[in-house]
């Protein structure tokens, strides 16, 4: 008995491989292509926010430190105003505005906390809120975040997130600084 190669084999074979190629050189197109539309849509925003809060966490950790301070000289009370801090506690007036890249003044607001205030009580924040942009499968998604510290020195940062119908989702999470 003789034994004789199929031709239709072979090629079948090279054919299917050519077309996995095709495949994987495709799908490699895509994750390349996908990655920078995900770096465009998120990454710049994120960016844009990293940037401005490195400009005003520091300062929120500064005061909330030179409030500490005072309050540890004054039998546990704290200011009424932050003017009070100055010179003794910080250098500079605390409520002059903070400066943002894009033009955008920032001033920490102050709630002086009450005797029995808890510890999670917001006793900085600052407003106006940092508002960024990012497109979501082509929907469009505002995003508006406040940077605030508590009376315990812990600090956290408040999300209002407003699709595009204007629903509006508020979400707290603590920033490790």
């Amino acid at each position: 008995m003789r034994y004789t190669r199929l031709q239709g084999r072979a090629s079948c074979w090279v054919l299917g491989s050519i077309g996995c190629l095709g495949l994987l050189i495709v799908g490699v197109l895509a994750i390349v292509l996908g990655g920078r539309a995900l770096v465009n849509t998120f990454g710049e925003p994120i960016k844009e926010l990293a940037t401005k809060t490195q400009a005003i966490v520091p300062k929120q950790l500064a005061v909330y430190d030179a409030l500490q301070r005072y309050a540890a000289d004054n039998n546990g009370k704290y200011p009424q105003s932050l003017k009070q801090l100055v010179p003794k506690y910080v250098p500079e007036d605390p409520t002059r505005p903070i400066q943002l890249d894009d033009g955008t003044e920032v001033r920490l607001i102050y709630k002086p906390p009450k005797p029995d205030a808890a510890p999670e009580t917001v006793i900085l924040e600052h407003k106006p809120p940092i508002k960024t942009t990012m497109q979501l499968f082509g929907q469009k998604i505002d995003m508006q975040v406040t940077y605030q510290v508590q009376l315990n020195g812990e600090v956290y940062q408040q999300r209002v997130i407003t699709d595009p119908q204007g629903n509006k989702q508020i979400q707290r999470e603590r920033v490790r600084p």
